[in-house]
This record gives C-alpha cells, sequence and structure tokens, in this order.
C-alpha cells in the first residue's frame, strides 16, 4: 500500500510501472521474459566481468523485499543462476564472488514472465565497496511472444481515470473492443465480456490466483470480483504459450494482494453521485431524461505477518450500495434496480522454509439485486405502487490452494487445488402470471403486472487440480521446460420455466403473413410460447502441455510448444453426447536480437487455440419449447388480460408452413390439436444421436509477427501485425429439412411425420457431409440408424470468420514529470460466424445459438462481424502538476459498428418461423454490415489525485476525482438492426439508436492507508 502513495507522490520507479505497465528494470540489465505461470514469475541472471567472460561459483541470494524469505543460489559454468515460481514483487539482491567485489541490487518480478538480467562483476583490487553499475531503464523483452498488457491495478487507479470493473482494464489494451451490452445481466452477469482479437465475447478464459472463474455455462466473462482486491491483470491477446487454453479470444489473468512484514491497512471509499451525472438522450426504448444512477462503497483492508518472514495474511471488506432507475417506454414501466451485499476475501501465505511456499485465498462474491417496477406512461407520468419485482441472485463462494516448491536450482513443481461456484439466477415474484407483449403497432410493448418473462434457477461448480513442473538444461543451448496437466470437473444446475406457463405476443397480420395466418392483412393474433428447459448436468475438461524456451544464441530465442486439451460433456439423464479428445495445438515462435545490442526485437509466433463446448449445450436437451397462434378478439393495455378465439389450424390457415404439428403434452392446447411449432417436445434427447460421428472442438489458428525498438531510455515502439483464422467450429444445427430430404431421396415415406419443426438438433461442423444416428428409427425400421447427409441436403455453409490487424503501440517512460502510452490498431473481421454468441440478437446460448439452425438463417450472412471495428485509437497518461497533486488522462477513439437489415425469411418457412432473425427485409436480401453504420466513439476521461500532508504517524491520505466522458459527447452506438418486426411488417424503428454512449459522469473518492 505504500507504493500507492509513492506512485502519487511522483517516485520515478513506481510511475514507470504505474503508467507505462512496464517492470522496472536494474543497472545495466536487459529484462526478458520466458516461462508464464498464473501467478508468479522468475529470473535469469548472468554475472560476467569487464570482458564480457562468465564468472562461475558466485554466490547468489534473493530476498524479497515484502515478505522476508531468501532463495540461495550459485552461478554454474556459464555464469548463470535461475530461480523460478516466485511471488510478485520487488527483490535485494547480493552477489559474492571469490576475487570479485560484492554486489547488491534491487529487482522487481511480475507475474507471467521470466527476467532475465545481467550482472557486471568488478575486481576487488579495484574496489573496496560494493558496486552498482549502469542506470536504471526499461528493456526490451526478447523470450515471449505474448502480447497484451499487464497493470498494477493499485497503481492504475492511483493516476489513470479507469472504470472500477475489470472490463476497464481488459479495454486498455490493443484490439479488445466492449462486448455487446445485451451480454451484461442485472446483478453482474457477462462480467468482462469484452471482445478479443476479432472473437465474440464469450471465447475468453478469466483466472485468479490460478482459479478458472470463467462461466462456463455460455463463457460470458467471470465472477464478478471487487476491484480493489486485485493486484495485478494481465491480458494477453495473442501469441501465448502452451499452458494457456481453452480461449479463442484472450486470457485475463488476475492476481490479489498479498500480505508483508508489515503491517498495513486501508480505508477506501468511493461515491459516484447521481447530481454529478448527465443524462444521455432519449431513445424509442428508454426515457432516459427520466433516469438517474448513484452508487457507492467503502472499502477495509488489512495485511501483516502472523509470524514474520513465514505466515502472512491479507484481508478485504466491501461493503456497497448501489440504486440505478431507468424509464422504460417499451416495457411500460420505471424500473429501480438496487444492491447493497457486501464482498470479502482473504489470501494466506506461508512460508514452510524459503524454498517452500503454501498460500490459500478465498473470496465470496454472494449477492442479491432487486428490481422495482412501477407503471410508467411512457412520457413523464410514474406510478405509485410497485407493479411487480425480480430478484437476480449473481456469485458464490471461491477458493484456491497453491504449493510451490523449489527442489533444486534446474528443477521446481507446483500444485494446486480449487472450487468456483457461481450463480445467476432470476426470481420473478409472481411465478404464475404471463408476460405480454403487444405488438400491434409494429413495436413490441409490455403490458400488464408481470414485468419478468422467465423464472430461471442457475448455478455451476467448477472443482479443477492441476500440477506443473519447470526444468532447467543445456543441449545446444539453453532449455527451458515447462510441463504440465489440469483437471476441471464442471456441475451446472440450470432450469429455465416461462411465467405464467407462457409468454404472449400480440401481432397486427400483414399482406404478406395473409397465407401463413389465415385471416386477411389487419386481423389481430396472439401468440403464445411456452419454454420449460433444464436440469443438471456435468462436464470435464483435462489438458496436458509441454512447452521448451530455447535460447539457441545469445541472439535467438525458439519457443516450441504442444498442449493436448480434452472436452467431455454429459447430458442431463448422465450419458455422454460430446466427448472431444485428441485436440493437439502447436505453439511456436521466435524472438530475434537484431543488432545484438537489445535494443531492437523482432518476433513472431504461431498458435492454435481451442475452446471447450458451453455445458448450455447439454443443458438444451429435453425442451418443451412450443408455439400456437390464436385469434384475438379484444386485449385490455393496462391488465394484459386478452380473450382468443380458436386455435388456427392447417384446415382454415397456412402455419403448417411454418412447421406445425399436434401440439405435444403441456402446450396451450391439448395434445394432438394440429396448431403447435414445435421446437421440441420435452422428451430427452438420445446421446447417441446428438453429435456427428466425426465431430471436432472450435479452434482458431494465430499468425504473428512484430517489431519492438527502443528510440532511447524513455521511448520504445513497436508494430505487431497479426492474422486469425477460424478453422472447425462445434455449433448445433437443426437437421430435419436435411433428413426429410435425404428420406425424399432414397424413397422412404413418412419421414415428415416424425421430423417436424426442429425435432432433431445435432452439433456438428456447419458445412460438411456428416454421419449421424437418427433420433428416432425411420419409418419401416425398429431402430435407429446411422445415416450419411451430404453437403447439398444440410445446404449450410462452412463457418467463417478472419481477422486480420496491424497494431502500433508506443511507451513514453515517466520521468517524474510525465509518462505516455498508446496505441493504434487497424483491423478487420468478415466472415459469416461471430462466434459462440451472437450481438445481433443478444443470444447468449454458447455453441447453441440461432445461427445454424436452418439454412435460411446462414442467407447474406457473410460480412463485417458485429465486432469489427476499422480503426481504435488508445492514448493514457500522468502528468505530475505539483508536488501533491497528479492529473491522469485516458482517451478511446473506435470507429463504427456496420449493421445490415434483419427480417422474416420469404422462402424457408423454418428460418420464417424463427422471425425477424434473417438477413432480409420486406422479403429483399440485406447482406450483414451493408445498410448503415453507428457513430464514431470518442471517449475522454480526466483525472486528479491529490495527497494530503498529514504528518507523522498519521497515514497517508490521497483524494481521487474522476470525469469520464468529460466532453459530453452523444455517439449513437448501438443501433436496431431488425426493419421487420417478427410477424413480417416493417419495424418503425429500424436504423433507430438503442443506447448512446455513457454520458458525463464523476466519481469521487478517498484512499487512507497506513
Amino acid at each position: 500500500m505504500k507504493s500507492f502513495k509513492r506512485a502519487c507522490l511522483g517516485s520515478t520507479a513506481y510511475a514507470l510501472a504505474v503508467v507505462m505497465g512496464a517492470a522496472v528494470a536494474v543497472p545495466g540489465v536487459a529484462t526478458v521474459a520466458s516461462a508464464q505461470d498464473y501467478t508468479s514469475g522468475g529470473i535469469i541472471g548472468t554475472i560476467v566481468d569487464a570482458d564480457g567472460n562468465p564468472v562461475s561459483g558466485a554466490d547468489v541470494t534473493l530476498t524479497s523485499q515484502a515478505q522476508g524469505f531468501s532463495r540461495d543460489l550459485t552461478t554454474g559454468a556459464d555464469g548463470s543462476f535461475r530461480a523460478t515460481l516466485l511471488p510478485q514483487g520487488a527483490y535485494d539482491v547480493t552477489i559474492s564472488a571469490p576475487g570479485y567485489a560484492d554486489m547488491s541490487d534491487t529487482i522487481n518480478i511480475r507475474v507471467g514472465g521470466l527476467s532475465n538480467y545481467t550482472f557486471n562483476a568488478v575486481q576487488a583490487s579495484q574496489t573496496e565497496t560494493i558496486v552498482v553499475t549502469g542506470t536504471a531503464v526499461q528493456q526490451l523483452q526478447f523470450q515471449q511472444t505474448t502480447s497484451g498488457l499487464n497493470v498494477d491495478v493499485e497503481d492504475l487507479v492511483a493516476t489513470l481515470p479507469v472504470g472500477r470493473n475489470i472490463e476497464s482494464i481488459i479495454e486498455l489494451a490493443p484490439t479488445v473492443v466492449a462486448g455487446d451490452l445485451d451480454f451484461r445481466s442485472i446483478g453482474g452477469g457477462g462480467a468482462g465480456a469484452a471482445a478479443v482479437g476479432g472473437s465474440s465475447a464469450a471465447e475468453n478464459a478469466f483466472y485468479i490466483n490460478g482459479l478458472n472463474i470463467t462461466n462456463f455455462d455460455t463463457y460470458l466473462g467471470g465472477a464478478t470480483v471487487p476491484f480493489d482486491f486485485y493486484q495485478t491483470v494481465e491480458v494477453k491477446n495473442g501469441g501465448y504459450p502452451a499452458e494457456f487454453g481453452r480461449a479463442t479470444g484472450g486470457v485475463i489473468n488476475a492476481v490479489t494482494k498479498s500480505g508483508t512484514n508489515e503491517f498495513e491497512f486501508g480505508i477506501h471509499g468511493n461515491w459516484s453521485p447521481d447530481a454529478l451525472r448527465a443524462t444521455g438522450p432519449d431513445t424509442y426504448r428508454f426515457r432516459s431524461s427520466l433516469g438517474e444512477s448513484e452508487s457507492m462503497d467503502l472499502i477495509l483492508e488489512a495485511g501483516g505477518p502472523i509470524i514474520p518472514d513465514r505466515l502472512f495474511f491479507y484481508g478485504l471488506y466491501q461493503a456497497q450500495d448501489s440504486r440505478s432507475e431507468s424509464a422504460s417506454i417499451l416495457n411500460s414501466s420505471y424500473n429501480v434496480v438496487e444492491s447493497d451485499d457486501p464482498f470479502y476475501g482473504v489470501k494466506l501465505d506461508g512460508y514452510i522454509t524459503d524454498d517452500h511456499h503454501l498460500e490459500f485465498t478465498y473470496f465470496d462474491t454472494e449477492r442479491e439485486t432487486t428490481l422495482d417496477s412501477y407503471s410508467f406512461d411512457g412520457v413523464d407520468t410514474i406510478g405509485t405502487d410497485i407493479i411487480g419485482t425480480t430478484v437476480y441472485e449473481n456469485g458464490g463462494p471461491s477458493y484456491v490452494a497453491k504449493y510451490t516448491g523449489n527442489i533444486t536450482d534446474n528443477f521446481t513443481i507446483s500444485a494446486a487445488y480449487g472450487v468456483s461456484d457461481d450463480r445467476q439466477s432470476t426470481v420473478a415474484s409472481d411465478p404464475d402470471t404471463s408476460l405480454v407483449y403487444d405488438q400491434r403497432s409494429g413495436t413490441a410493448i409490455r403490458i400488464g403486472p408481470q414485468t419478468t418473462g422467465n423464472n430461471e434457477f442457475n448455478e455451476t461448480r467448477r472443482e479443477f487440480y492441476r500440477i506443473d513442473g519447470d526444468v532447467f538444461f543445456d543441449f545446444m543451448g539453453s532449455h527451458h521446460v515447462r510441463i504440465g496437466y489440469e483437471n476441471e470437473r464442471l456441475s451446472l444446475t440450470h432450469v429455465l420455466s416461462r411465467t405464467g406457463g407462457a409468454d404472449w405476443t400480440a401481432y397486427t397480420v400483414s399482406a404478406s403473413t395473409e397465407a401463413i395466418y389465415g385471416l386477411p392483412a389487419g386481423s389481430e393474433i396472439i401468440r403464445s410460447t411456452v419454454g420449460r428447459f433444464g436440469g443438471s448436468v456435468e462436464g470435464e475438461n483435462e489438458a496436458f502441455y509441454i512447452q521448451d524456451s530455447w535460447d539457441v544464441t545469445d541472439r535467438l530465442n525458439i519457443q516450441m510448444g504442444v498442449r493436448n486439451d480434452h472436452f467431455l460433456l454429459e447430458n442431463l439423464v448422465g450419458d455422454v453426447p460430446v466427448d472431444l479428445d485428441n485436440n493437439w495445438a502447436a505453439r511456436v515462435g521466435f524472438n530475434y536480437d537484431v543488432f545484438g545490442d537489445s535494443r531492437t526485437r523482432l518476433y513472431g509466433s504461431y498458435g492454435r487455440y481451442f475452446i471447450p463446448p458451453a455445458l448450455n449445450m447439454s443443458y438444451r436437451g429435453a425442451d418443451l419449447y412450443v408455439r400456437e397462434y390464436f385469434e384475438l378478439l379484444s386485449l385490455d393495455t393496462t391488465t394484459g388480460e386478452f380473450v382468443i378465439g380458436d386455435v388456427r389450424t392447417t384446415s382454415n390457415s397456412g402455419i403448417a408452413a411454418l412447421g406445425a404439428s399436434a401440439c405435444p403434452d403441456g402446450a396451450m392446447s391439448p395434445a394432438g390439436t394440429v396448431a403447435c411449432i414445435v421446437y421440441g417436445n420435452g422428451s430427452q434427447e438420445p446421446a447417441f444421436s446428438k453429435t456427428s460421428q466425426d465431430l471436432r472442438a472450435t479452434y482458431e489458428d494465430e499468425f504473428s509477427i512484430g517489431v519492438d525498438h527502443d528510440l532511447n531510455d524513455d521511448w520504445t515502439i513497436g508494430a505487431r501485425a497479426t492474422w486469425r483464422i477460424l478453422g472447425d467450429v462445434s455449433e448445433d444445427v437443426a437437421i430435419d429439412d436435411a433428413l426429410i430430404t435425404y428420406c425424399d431421396e432414397n424413397g422412404i415415406a413418412g419421414c415428415g411425420d416424425i421430423w417436424f419443426g426442429d425435432y432433431q438438433y445435432v452439433i456438428m461442423n456447419p458445412g460438411e457431409a456428416i454421419d449421424v444416428y437418427t433420433r428416432d428409427p425411420l419409418p419401416g425400421q425398429s431402430e435407429p440408424t446411422i445415416i450419411h447427409l451430404t453437403e447439398e441436403q444440410l445446404n449450410l455453409p462452412v463457418a467463417e470468420r478472419d481477422y486480420a490487424a496491424l497494431e502500433l503501440s508506443f511507451e513514453r517512460a515517466f520521468d517524474g514529470v510525465w509518462g505516455l502510452r498508446g496505441s493504434y490498431v487497424w483491423s478487420t473481421s468478415y466472415g459469416n460466424y461471430e462466434g459462440t454468441v451472437l450481438s445481433d440478437n443478444g443470444q447468449d446460448d454458447a455453441g447453441t445459438t440461432i445461427l445454424y439452425d436452418h439454412p435460411g438463417l446462414t442467407d447474406n450472412a457473410y460480412g463485417y462481424l458485429p465486432n469489427h471495428r476499422r480503426h481504435q485509437l488508445k492514448l493514457w497518461g500522468s502528468y505530475q502538476l505539483l508536488d501533491d497533486l497528479l492529473i491522469g488522462g485516458n482517451l478511446s477513439v473506435t470507429s463504427p459498428r456496420l449493421y445490415g437489415c434483419r427480417g422474416v425469411h420469404p422462402t424457408d418457412p423454418s428460418a420464417a418461423a424463427y422471425g425477424a432473425s434473417s438477413w432480409y427485409c420486406q422479403g429483399e436480401a440485406s447482406r450483414r454490415s451493408s445498410e448503415f453504420e453507428s457513430d464514431w466513439e470518442t471517449r475522454l476521461d480526466m483525472s486528479a489525485r491529490y495527497a494530503v500532508p498529514m504528518g507523522e504517524g498519521r497515514g497517508d491520505l490521497i483524494l481521487r476525482a474522476d470525469v469520464f466522458n468529460i466532453l459530453g459527447l452523444e455517439a449513437g452506438t448501438d443501433y436496431n438492426e431488425n426493419g421487420d418486426t417478427g410477424s413480417g411488417s416493417p419495424d418503425p424503428n429500424y436504423g433507430a439508436v438503442r443506447r448512446y454512449q455513457a454520458p458525463r459522469s464523476v466519481r469521487i473518492g478517498f484512499d487512507w492507508t497506513f
């Protein structure tokens, strides 16, 4: 915590670490990184004499400044020594060798790297004092290909205006754009849902102290850990070694704070008052001028020794209170969202000996968020009585324990075990009343007392263990081999049902849908949707990896690694439909010191990254999912009560063209009534027919090449080109139409009586022929059979996503007065597949989105993808205006998102049943991204930090003020892309802004540390 004060008062070394995000270097030393551990770093050092000859037999001692443990080492014949798996922080280095003067210095080790230092020994005859050579300079890294960002969170807060959430850090990294806001649920679900390197927001992996906290139900974000619990956050956006996997986007690796030999206490407060917040423009969805938002929190933290030099504790408690209010025009409601549950976490560190380290982390993120809805007339009148309440339950307890042992100078080992519990449940106050929408005007407006569409119970549990080892040896150069194994056991209980048994939406029949509904244009209908899904499922992920960092010469480093992942999913009855093994992924790269002076680095890498199937794939295995259409006789737009006529049947309508068939048990109409569009009849899909026989896991290949150059001790510039090419994709596909075509071509009658609507979904690799078991026996057969469906019968394109980027970056080291860092990225993301989730409609059913459900949904889907942004500019830095006053700035400029027009498919009845989900508008083709674009988004945030003179013994007090969007800009960032309503009539709000960038707001706070 004292580093916090030093940063704000202008300490050069700490400001360098804060503003530039770089390790503090030591005299005459080149800092490079090799091994990449989740929670620790290390050092390789070389001692040479004045002529550059190695000094062997030198005694080296590393001593942690924070925790006091030491590591004793001896240099070999080549003058080198090494220490791995060291906790992050500052270390004192002392060196003694016969015939040479004793030396001492200080180094800084950060998570995610193995630093390389050279020490220049001085002969004892020349001096009788301790010698420190050179000056502290920032050096390039020559033994890693990983790109991204590594920041000290405490120091970042001390100098820059950033949001107090993990997304704010992730979005500082190059190639990262904010994920769609539809993926971030009330209560905190989807924390960190950013899109990295052209991927979707659900293709990242999140770790804290080595514990994977990624949401494996949807893969959108991770557990919502309070900001002040983090010590460092590392964003890996590419080029990472074989140790890291289960992500085709980025890896977000965080480490918490730890106790030290010095007792430290802190009180931190933050307040974002509504009175200092501007209001954004109104939209067709929200009356923003009536909205309010206010939050405050108080953090207490303490750390110190239980047994000096051996056992340490750190603990944090956060009390928080947040309240936001919004006036929803579409839902005719004024919504008040409140949350006040606390958070707490603890970290224990113990050293059995200096070479054996035990650590234990526990944190609890359980919380409830309450949404109270009041009536709202859409203009300015708000009711006084609550009409509905929804409770969102999130979070859970998690813990991880880790052992690290330094067995010899050439061998270290670590082992970890942990459990992460999370939940994202929704509880309606009135589960027996249906949600009703009125879309007769073309815009869906909620009516009646129900404010919640679903009752949802969702709990996840991840149990993991892993073991890793590091071995060093010399053979045709120097090798550092890291090898490891990890196993995760996953459990998901997810049950969802419609409130009231079904939700209802009223439509007006249009001229284009007269034939479908059997009523003349202008008539009114109402659609019910019955949905009951889920149960309990389990899965398992395991991986083995090996990585060699090979220093071929003193100028050339080669990275060679391979990883093998195994993914397994069970279904709701414990059978195994998905078993994907032997997912071999190569990770190779190089670093080359171009001129031999450690000032210019040329590097490149290739990596294959696999992502596991989300457990969501098995949760959707026994759906009762049915839609029915009724003639609407009357509808009370105040109470939501309605009167319906007879069910529209095939005898007097064209609903059969939408895939209508007999209603199953549990539908609104009795079973046997021919009036239902059946997406699932409630029976469990057998495991053997759920996947194609040659199913392969989703993966992406990444190629990168770059160059970094130190202009001088202050300025560093770099350029990096990246190509990412999507390989296989595992998605669920409804094969009913293809199977009926197969039956017709093979003279098998009656298949249409079995495979109707969406009866058989198969997880497959789209665009390929498949061999698959039928869910039921073919007509005339007694057992399900395996059949071959051709590419022509399936009629699906290959999933494609090509991403290319050119990244230019620079750092200007803080010199006690100012420092600046930034990046510019030109990129393109093109194809027909955004990723495992869909920003088009906000669907977070990872791997089971609607995209490949039917061929018509893929028509015209090629184009620039939702996370495509041609240009990104990011700049941030700080300036020491006065001795006690530091100001900071954070600028982000992003080019527009491109939009098309989505509507009802004119010729594919199965796709048309999904409403406005195809790339057609009023029956005309509209290619993705071809119609219009959003605004350029520019955001400038400013901050001020004042160190209050407190006097001796009163601690260090820092006052903070942050102004976000200080220019008050109002860019449209999200637009309505639907040109049709669900019934096929023109959507009057097509092209309208759904959301503007966040308006100007102010956060004030303090940090008082002792």
